[in-house]
């Protein structure tokens, strides 16, 4: 038996030995050509970037004055002072927005006496203002914000959430610091500022800010949006609103501030999961009860995320755009996701914020079941809360819970739907999504921008008639350990970073008439405003 087993491997060896030798020879080959692969891409990633983004706008040194960012601070804080909250769809607390109106008009005189500034009120709470411009005939803009802030919980917050403090100097807590009135405060700032030097700016502008935007849009910037149409504003060259803010802590590899600009926005579903049954007492219970029907069903949903879309988004750009400011080891990842998209994926879907970026997310945010403790309850329900990405539908999404849950006890109705934004264009051709990117690159001076999904909700939903060139971006710094203060306790924005907001706003203005004398063209615009 060992003489045979001897025999025949000599014999394979001998006749196999040419193809086994032709096999080693091809995987080195293979090998040298993705390692060969993989280093000229990482190589040339930054000339490929250039190619890819094209000629930028020059980044200018011209910013707001830094002497009066106290000044400027305590501004933002009074307007913190004032309890704005939106608390439902049809309940706002009038007398609060008519207050900051007036607080406005009175922080901000120049701009509300300027004969080029025109002011209007919006179902009776919302803001609009028209901003004309020194050129006619260019197709206008709008930069977008919000009056309205959450509730709070006071007993969370170890500083009264409306008090409008200011901590030595440094940090001014209160809701809304960054959600969102420093967006209205800063372009009311930047604006003032280029009014108070004598200046004017080339292009006309509208500012919009709806009082409703944490919950719905519909009565404020929906409003703004119909207004606007009605005096024949058909398009806009584009429209940014609140967003991401810079982060230092996001993406591994860099050190350096990322700046995320939006370039879409998930799209929603809002699904109530039921069952139904019949109702007994604890004391012989069915073998199957609605609460543990529906647990399983939601328990499914959970174990089985929707698929990712990595790829299939801006996300794969993302990190295209990261690659040039990575450590080495990362530089080959990033420039290669040809090759590492598996690892990446793998890697972004361990934190959810990452995960968030890639794919719906998947949330169980409300489960109403039993009466009594001894009793066996006739019904049960949950909502699902879904956040869709850009590559996908509201209906994928709703075939794919059927699939998962596979249950026809478990009844599903739809409660909200919206699709998500297209993709707002964000290459060499590109000229709105370049100046804003060059805006934040001179405020946020070391910040890489980068192009991303925005996983929130914002009033740009009510703009995307106007224009494709839809961004979303929040000109502040926040860390990952501050980010539980959105819609959280103890909201707070820096001194320095207020700042750094108003700085933004005032660039993007300038750089928005800048473009035009670097060649760039809109479509005519006539309308009467």
């Amino acid at each position: 038996m060992f003489l045979w087993t001897r025999r025949s491997l000599r014999y394979y060896i001998r006749h196999f030995r040419g193809l086994f030798v032709l096999s080693c020879c091809a995987i080195a080959v293979l090998t040298f050509v993705i390692v060969s692969i993989l280093f000229a891409r990482t190589i040339l990633i930054q000339h490929r970037l250039d190619v890819k983004l094209g000629a930028r706008v020059e980044e200018r040194r011209d910013l707001v004055d830094e002497a009066r960012s106290l000044e400027r601070a305590e501004r933002l804080a009074g307007a913190l002072k004032i309890p704005t909250v939106s608390y439902k769809t049809d309940h706002q607390e009038t007398q609060a927005f008519t207050k900051i109106h007036e607080y406005l008009q009175k922080s901000f005189p120049i701009l509300h006496s300027h004969p080029a500034v025109k002011r209007e009120i919006i179902n009776d709470l919302s803001l609009l203002y028209t901003v004309h411009g020194t050129k006619s005939g260019i197709l206008p803009y709008l930069l977008a914000s919000h009056l309205d802030v959450v509730p709070v919980n006071e007993k969370d917050w170890s500083v009264p959430p409306f008090g409008g403090i200011i901590v030595n100097n440094s940090y001014i807590y209160g809701r809304g610091a960054i959600d969102d009135k420093c967006g209205v405060l800063g372009i009311m700032e930047a604006l003032e500022y280029i009014l108070e030097k004598g200046d004017r700016p080339h292009r006309t502008f509208f500012i919009a800010f709806g009082h409703d935007e944490e919950v719905s849009g519909k009565r404020g910037a929906q409003e703004i949006a119909k207004l606007l149409v009605s005096r024949g504003v058909k398009y806009l060259d584009f429209v940014l609103d609140e967003g991401f803010p810079v982060s230092d802590e996001l993406i591994p590899g860099t050190n350096r501030p990322i700046a995320m600009l939006g370039v879409s926005e998930k799209g929603i579903a809002t699904i109530e999961l039921s069952v139904s049954g019949a109702p007994g007492h604890s004391s012989f219970p069915p073998a199957e009860s609605p609460i543990g029907i529906l647990s399983a069903a939601v328990s499914r949903l959970e174990k089985s995320p929707l698929p990712s879309m990595f790829g299939h988004g801006p996300e794969k750009q993302m990190f295209e755009y990261l690659a040039p400011h990575v450590s080495s080891a990362y530089k080959t990842v990033y420039s290669n996701l040809w090759f590492f998209s598996p690892m990446m994926e793998y890697k972004m879907a361990s934190q959810p914020i990452t995960n968030a970026f890639m794919r719906t997310t998947t949330a169980i945010t409300m489960f109403q079941g039993g009466i009594k403790e001894n009793v066996v309850p006739p019904s049960a329900s949950a909502l699902v809360n879904f956040r869709i990405h850009p590559a996908q539908t509201v209906k994928e999404v709703l075939a794919y819970t059927k699939q998962v849950i596979d249950d026809p006890r478990v009844q599903m109705k739809v409660k909200r739907s919206r699709e998500a934004h297209p993709i707002s264009p964000h290459d060499a051709h590109s000229v709105p999504y370049q100046m804003i990117s060059t805006s934040i690159r001179e405020v946020f001076r070391n910040s890489i921008v980068v192009p991303a999904v925005f996983i929130a909700n914002t009033d740009t939903r009510w703009y995307l008639n106007f224009t494709s060139n839809l961004y979303r971006f929040l000109p502040t710094m926040v860390r990952l350990s501050d980010v539980s203060r959105y819609h959280g306790h103890n909201e707070r924005i820096s001194v320095e970073n207020y700042h750094q907001s108003v700085s933004f706003y005032y660039r993007v203005i300038k750089n928005a008439d800048l473009i035009l004398s670097q060649g760039y063209t809109t479509r005519p615009f006539s309308a009467e405003l």
